[in-house]
């Protein structure tokens, strides 16, 4: 009988799995997460069975402790899920593109929006105790960087 090596054993699978995850690990950065959630991500999409934290970290070279809380994070955002296994269970990447769009937006953009927006309502309130020549120049300085051709309208 012959024995046929798991593509997984083979250079070229070793080398598409590392591509995986420094796309996934820049893809992390881009939106403000820990290179290391990305690199997490990337080994299980990429692992063709559930993999322990343990094999997480062997594979990817982190700390079991960067693994866990990489883990942590892509739950929250319903990336990966746990399936329960002996003592301490193993891992999966979820797959579903809208899961992880739908994770992101709640978990960081929306937050972030209302903070700005916070942000925004505070400054507009300072604008209204400003004197109007003051509160003119402030907005011709800021003005250019603006991407479209503003005005300044004065409220009575």
């Amino acid at each position: 009988m012959q024995v046929i090596d798991s593509p997984t054993d083979s250079r070229v699978w070793q080398d598409f799995e590392q591509g995986l995850i420094s796309v996934f690990s820049e893809l992390a950065d881009l939106f403000g997460n820990p290179r290391s959630h990305g690199q997490v991500y990337g080994i299980l999409f990429s692992s063709p069975v559930p993999l322990t934290m343990e094999e997480i970290a062997n594979r990817i070279g982190i700390s079991l402790g960067s693994v866990s809380i990489g883990l942590r994070a892509l739950e929250k955002l319903g990336a990966v899920e746990r399936q329960a296994s002996g003592k301490f269970g193993v891992y999966t990447a979820r797959l579903e593109l809208k899961t992880l769009i739908s994770g992101f937006v709640r978990q960081r953009l929306i937050p972030r929006m209302e903070k700005s927006n916070g942000t925004l309502k505070e400054l507009s309130s300072l604008i209204d105790q400003m004197p109007e020549e003051q509160a003119k120049e402030a907005f011709r300085l800021a003005a250019h960087k603006l991407p479209m051709k503003t005005r300044f309208l004065v409220r009575e």
